[in-house]
């Protein structure tokens, strides 16, 4: 059986509504690839400091988010800059998010 996958653009741009429906900033920093390009999610604690989450297989094939780097925001913009580097096609969403609040258990793709 083939799992349908949604293109990137449509998975962001509804992303993008259900943050700003709950008040949390959400900043398209790198427009990657609209039908396929990878996504990373930088969380930003606006206080120096942000979390890196990226797309990983799970053993069922399935996909899910889980936090791959976090860091000093110096330190998070060297990572991202490599990346964009790396892979023309990515897409680079920025979260202004200070609460605690983790959305990715109710969001994946």
């Amino acid at each position: 059986m083939v799992a349908l996958r949604v293109t990137s653009e449509f998975w962001i741009s509804a992303f993008k509504k259900r943050l700003e429906g709950q008040g949390i900033p959400i900043f398209v920093i790198q427009k990657g690839d609209n039908l396929a390009g990878a996504i990373i999610i930088r969380v930003s604690n606006l206080r120096g400091n942000a979390k890196v989450f990226i797309q990983e297989p799970t053993l069922t094939g399935e996909r899910s988010w889980i936090e791959f780097l976090n860091g000093s925001d110096i330190e998070i913009e060297a990572f991202l800059e490599n990346q964009i580097r790396f892979d023309v096609d990515l897409w680079i969403l920025e979260v202004e998010e200070h609460t605690g609040i983790n959305f990715f258990e109710e969001f994946l793709l």
